[in-house]
Formats: C-alpha cells, structure tokens, sequence
C-alpha cells in the first residue's frame, strides 16, 4: 500500500467521519447505528495505526542503538 501509519491513520479517520455524516441522513435507528459502529470501527483502526507508527519509531530507535542494521562493522 506504501503509505506511513501515520497516513493510514488520517484516511482510518476520513472514513470514520464519513460515516457519521452518512448516518445523519439515515431514517431509520438500525442504518444509523449501523454507520455508527463502523465510524467506530474506523477511529478504532486509526487508533491502532497511531499505536503501530510509535512502536516502528521505537523499534527503529532501539535497532540504531544496538548497531543492528549498521554497517559500520565490516
């Protein structure tokens, strides 16, 4: 997909908006509801996308601490 985690969160929270202005315009409780949970279903995966994006830059730190990926033995 080539897109960050960070980018992945923004589109992750488009949709979730998406869906709440979706649901404004339904009649009836279930379609509404329905949009609801999906809005959060996305804001949950924008969440977990955040998570991710941290935990790679962690990742990415400790890696250039420990010399792992340095090639600056050979």
């Amino acid at each position: 997909m080539g897109s960050t985690p960070a980018q992945l969160a923004a589109h992750f929270r488009g949709y979730a908006a998406q869906c709440l202005v979706v649901a404004q315009h339904q009649r009836r409780a279930g379609d509404r509801l329905a949009l609801i949970d999906m809005a959060q279903a996305w804001a949950a995966l924008a969440e977990q996308a955040e998570k991710n994006e941290a935990l790679l830059a962690a990742y990415e730190f400790i890696g250039g601490i420990g010399g792992r990926g340095n090639n600056s033995s050979a």
